[in-house]
Order: structure tokens, then sequence, then C-alpha cells
């Protein structure tokens, strides 16, 4: 039996990382970037990053080979190493240039970096200069001679275009060195015109990172004091990437929610008792009845008991679901309109559960009656009614011990709704419990809350199929697990 245990939790283990990969690919590769939703576009592209770097939705999908260009300072003294813009300049802002701990200039991280990576994957499509402000037209006042024969002279206005020439911005690097000199670099090359020519030239025209950091290096003024390079990939940070964190965060319940910054950890503490509170009576309570109703309409077979019984049961399957919490919310909303909605009763818990046993009851029964007619049809049940066995005797003592299996693969189903409660009622009734959790967060594109809730649901339903399969043996001696 142990080395099946320890199989079978291999199995889970795999299971539950393809739950894991499918639910990545469903909501970061297929969903997009949700920064949208959670960052306000106006404030700007370094918000955004900000946002992006906090959660690690910078980072690569599975692999991480991200490498920057750096800038090292080569020269001696006591100054500060940094960078700036000039005058209408954004290069530093469009590459994202930082100092680092180590006195180094890193840009933004880029994925594959090399020396032939087109100069716009480091600035992402954003411009290099300000965009010039549209001249504004300059009104005049010019006086004319009205008539004498009017009361008063009224002035004219023209407007007159103003002389004033556009000014000329270029996109220049400033950097402050250690020795206390500045150095400015031109990239005038890389930009505006000369780029649209280069591009028209052909791709091998483009301008390369190759070109900056030639052009850094090789700078007339620079003289070995300034030099830049493309940082190597660190063996180390190859599993620094999405899926990792994704997949770490959902493992410790460490996710945090996009919307209300609450750790997930502390939501299943504050809101699985409410699903527990309506899954578990639920649960329990239809299993119980099912059993007794199924046991008793299998053994009347034929008779008006067992008709009466199965034609109330497809009866009860045919009516939606959503029509018995209409229904049941009407009813006690007659009765007592504050246990309608929401926990101001402690009777509000009550009809959910009772909606849950009614609208799941049909199908039990027409279920559990089948396996039992299967049993109840063998050749010891007619041998012990044959000597006079009481029904009891037959049905609870021989019969149901002998149809624990097929009951048994029923029941794991519904074992991750022990958690996660029931989705609708829930969200109807205004229990804030997981299930209604997951629904908002699904509406919000909280992600963090959905792959968590899907791990804690994944986890659930591979420990109820592993306690499954030990039951079988328990119930059948004839089963052996190798």
């Amino acid at each position: 039996m142990g080395s099946f245990i320890i199989r079978r939790l291999v199995q889970a283990v795999f299971t539950i990382l393809g739950v894991m990969l499918m639910t990545f690919v469903l909501f970061r590769l297929v969903a997009g970037d949700v920064s949208a939703q959670f960052v306000n576009p106006k404030l700007g592209k370094e918000q955004r990053v900000a946002w992006l770097k906090k959660r690690h939705l910078d980072l690569p999908m599975v692999l991480n080979f991200q490498r920057h260009l750096v800038i090292t300072d080569k020269s001696k003294g006591n100054g500060e190493f940094a960078v700036r813009d000039a005058e209408g300049s954004k290069v530093a802002t469009a590459m994202m240039l930082e100092q680092q701990e180590d006195e180094t200039i890193v840009s933004l991280p880029v994925q594959w970096l090399s020396g032939e990576t087109p100069l716009i994957d480091l600035t992402q499509g954003d411009p290099w200069v300000e965009r010039p402000k549209a001249q504004k037209e300059t009104p005049t006042t010019q006086p004319t001679t009205q008539p004498t024969t009017q009361l008063a002279t009224q002035p004219t206005t023209t407007t007159a275009p103003s002389s004033r020439p556009a000014r000329t911005v270029k996109p220049m690097l400033i950097f402050s060195l250690h020795d206390g000199s500045e150095l400015t670099i031109d990239l005038s090359p890389f930009s505006g015109k000369a780029v649209k020519k280069r591009k028209a030239a052909g791709p091998k025209k483009e301008a390369l990172c190759s070109d900056l950091i030639r052009l850094i290096n090789e700078h007339p003024d620079n003289q070995g004091r300034l030099e830049a390079s493309i940082s190597s990939v660190a063996i180390g940070n190859i599993w620094n990437s999405q899926f990792v964190w994704h997949l770490s965060d959902s493992v410790t319940f460490q996710n945090r929610s996009y919307k209300t910054k609450q750790l997930l950890l502390n939501i299943i503490k504050k809101r699985a008792k409410y699903s527990l509170a309506i899954s578990i009576p639920a649960m329990a309570m239809g299993w119980f009845l099912a059993m007794v109703v199924s046991s008793i309409v299998a053994y009347y077979r034929g008779r008006m008991l067992d008709k009466m019984g199965v034609f109330i049961c497809v009866l009860g399957m045919c009516i939606p679901y959503l029509v018995y919490m209409i229904a049941g919310q009407r009813l006690i909303f007659e009765i007592a309109p504050t246990a309608a909605w929401g926990l101001h009763n402690r009777a509000n818990i009550y009809i959910p559960v009772g909606i849950a046993v009614i609208a799941g009851l049909g199908g039990s029964v027409r279920f559990y009656r089948t396996v039992f007619l299967d049993e109840i049809g063998r050749d010891y049940v007619r041998t012990a009614r044959a000597k006079g066995v009481p029904l009891r005797g037959i049905l609870f003592r021989h019969v149901l011990k002998n149809c624990m299996l097929p009951i048994l693969t029923s029941l794991v189903v519904s074992i991750p709704f022990l958690i996660m409660g029931s989705l609708l009622l829930e969200q109807f009734f205004g229990i804030p419990g997981l299930g209604s959790l997951m629904l908002s967060s699904v509406s919000d594109r909280d992600v963090p809350i959905i792959s968590g809730l899907t791990f804690l649901t994944a986890v659930i339903y591979v420990i109820g199929l592993l306690i499954t399969d030990l039951l079988y043996a328990m119930f059948d001696p004839r089963i052996r697990l190798r």
C-alpha cells in the first residue's frame, strides 16, 4: 500500500502542475496585460512599470534570459555617477535608465538582448524627444477709421502668424561622472529622420543596440571614462519568471489581490467558514436522504411507491437550479425579510442549505436507485428475503456495503465544493464565502485570487481521489492496492 500511495502522490503533483500551467496560460497569456484595469493610464509609464515590477509581471513568461544595457563609470573621484536627459530629451525615460547599488546604470531588461537587438526594443516604442507643441496664432489689434456718422470707433482684430521658428530638440543623455565632469551623448543618428532613413534602406540598416554601445564607447570626449556593454545571463536567474512566481505564490497562498491587496491566506481563513457552513450540512443531509429514499424505492421496484418516487425525482431534476433559489428567497422574504439576504440573521444559512439539498436530491436518488437495483437482483438478496431477513437488515447491512464503490466515486466530485461552497447560492444570497469570491474575481480579472483558489480546488480533489482509492480496498476485500 505504501508504494501505491507514493505513486499516487507523484501523479498528484504532476496533475496539479498541469492545472496551474493551464491557469497560467488562460489568465496570463490569453488574457493579456491587466495593468490598465488597476493603474490609471494618466499616471504615466513609470507607474505602470512599477506596478508590473512589484507583482513580477515584468519578467518573461517561462524562462528568464533577460539582459540589460549596462553603463559603467571608469573615472575616479568622489563625484556622484548619474544620468539625466537634456532639455526636451526623453531618452533616459524611454530606456528606463536607473542606477544600481553597484554604481552602474542599467536599462529596462530585454529578453534575449544582444548587439543585434533593435534600439526600439530598449524603449518599447516610446519617443526619444518631447513632442513639439503646436504654435499658437498671435492676435493683433489694428484700429480702423469708421465713418463720422457712427457713434464710436471700434477696433478691428486681425490674426497674424507668429514668426518664431519651431525649436529643434535633440535626444541627448548627460552623464555626471565620478571625476566631476559631464559627458553628453547625442543620439540624433538613432532617432527621427535618421531612423526612418535606416528603416527605409532595409532591416539591416535599422539602428541596433551595438550601434549605441559603439557611439558611447568611441565618443571623442569619452576617452575610456564611460563604458557601455550588455550584461550576461545569470544561471540562477533563469527560473525567475512569471510562471515560477505564479506557481510559488499559489502553493504558499501568498498571492495578493490586485483589487483589495489582501493576502489570499487571510481571505481563505475569513471566508472558508461560510462556505463550509453551507456545503458540509448540504452534502451530509443530501447524501443521507438520497440513500434512504433510493434504497426504499429500489426495494419496492415496480410498485406505486417506486413509480411515484421516480416521477418526483425526474420532475425535480427538470426544474432549473435558479428556480429553487428564487422561490426559496421569495418564500423566506414573505416570512422573515431580514433572513432573505446577507448574514443579518442566523437563519440566513438554513435557506441555502435547504435549497442545495432539495435541488440535488432528484439526481442523487436516481443514481443511487440504479446502483441499488443492480445489487438487489443478486442471489444473496433473494436468499435473505426468502429466509425472512427484515428489510432494514437487507438494505443497510448487506446491500449498502456492496454499493459503496460507485457511491464513493460520486461523492468525490462534490469534495472540492466543501471549501469552495456553492458559487450561485453564495452570490444569490449574499454569503461572503469562497464561491462568491471566485465569481467576483473572474469579473474583476483578479488573477492571483483565481489561480490560488484553483490550486486549492485541485489539491482537495486529488486528495479526495486518493482517499477514495483507499476506501475502495476497505469496503471491497477483493481490491488490492499495488
